[in-house]
């Protein structure tokens, strides 16, 4: 295994969150272990933390958005064979991956918009076909495999729920006197219930709507956004903006708060619980399912008095939350521990052919 040739195939090694994260990760980890992992993405710029690592670039930036995994696994499938990878790991859409990690399906998501563009059904046939091929898919939650199942028909045998990993390094629970100046450094009350409400600029998608319906006439709620600037809200509403550093916005918080219409696994639910912080979430959120009841209050979509309750009622939270709230192991060890598990299953099946 140690002269096995391990490919990465990722959309991009930006230095945001999400995948582009995950896969930044799974690469030092590998690298950690003694494995040369060679990466395939599009458009690369250099970053430093990843230049020491052999990268193959694929442009993409003429390809019209409908068509851009077709070009990039076909390009894929050609650099795999020259640069005599053995098997390859995904982490964005595409075809030629024999594990692929899944935090979400396009299908899933389509299905909570009122239009069905022709974009959604080329997209659902691209994975139809990718899911299909894949030896292993990792979703990130039992959601997201229960709509591999029924959405997309795959086999339950090739489906290994992989939640993601988070660094117990950085998120984690501040001193009560660092929690009170982070507080005091971005502005938000001292004599209210703070509710923190982490999003990067798809506020309508993570409910913003409703829970400021919910908070409507609660004087003792504030209601922190990070990422784009909120339009027409109340005093009520602070926006911190964005924040390159979460943890600090997690431990300045009550509580943090989504209710998204479409959230496979919310991977700020455990991020908060890290940094001590109780979590308020909808209860089709996937991180629903690693996060302790005690620490974790949901609520139906169906039901806006169930979060009006919730918040009129809301406690000084007595505790910190903290990784005994969470029931999966969350280090990047672990997950690459499945990983090299999965591949020695590949390689296997390989060695018969």
């Amino acid at each position: 295994m140690d002269q096995y040739r391990i490919g990465i195939a990722c959309n991009r090694l930006a230095s945001g969150g999400g995948m582009e994260s995950h896969a930044r990760s799974i690469i030092t980890e590998l690298a950690n272990q003694g494995f040369t992992p060679v990466i395939f993405t599009k458009n690369h710029k250099d970053l430093d933390h990843v230049k020491n690592f052999e990268i193959i670039s694929c442009s993409t930036k003429m390809i019209p958005r409908v068509l851009e995994d077709l070009y990039f696994s076909h390009w894929l499938k050609k650099q795999l064979r020259n640069h005599s990878i053995q098997s390859c790991i995904g982490f964005c859409r595409n075809t030629e991956s024999d594990i692929l990690f899944c935090g979400g399906t396009h299908r899933g998501f389509a299905a909570h918009r009122k239009r069905h563009l022709f974009y959604d059904l080329v997209i659902s046939r691209f994975e139809d076909i990718a899911f299909h091929r894949a030896k292993f898919i990792l979703p990130a939650s039992q959601f997201i495999g229960r709509e591999l199942q029924s959405l997309y028909g795959i086999n339950q045998k090739k489906i290994v729920t992989a939640y993601p990993p988070v660094s117990e390094d950085r998120f984690r629970c501040f001193s009560k006197q660092k929690r009170l100046k982070a507080r005091t450094d971005l502005g938000l009350s001292l004599d209210k219930t703070v509710v923190l409400f982490p999003s990067a600029s798809g506020h309508e998608r993570k409910g913003l709507s409703l829970i400021l319906k919910c908070m409507k006439g609660l004087e003792n709620i504030e209601l922190a956004i990070t990422g784009k600037p909120p339009q027409g809200c109340n005093s009520s509403v602070i926006d911190i903006g964005y924040q390159t550093n979460m943890e600090k916005a997690y431990n300045a918080a009550d509580y943090t708060i989504l209710a998204s219409y479409y959230e496979p696994f919310g991977l700020v639910g455990v991020e908060s619980i890290l940094c001590g912080t109780p979590v308020i979430l909808a209860q089709n959120i996937g991180s629903t399912e690693v996060i302790s009841s005690d620490v974790c209050r949901t609520f139906s979509l169906d039901n806006p008095q169930e979060l009006r309750s919730i918040l009129s009622k809301l406690p000084t939270p007595s505790h910190r939350t903290s990784k005994s709230d969470l029931t999966y192991d969350f280090s990047i060890k672990n997950q690459v521990k499945i990983l090299l598990s999965l591949l020695s299953k590949v390689t296997s099946v390989q060695n018969r052919k």
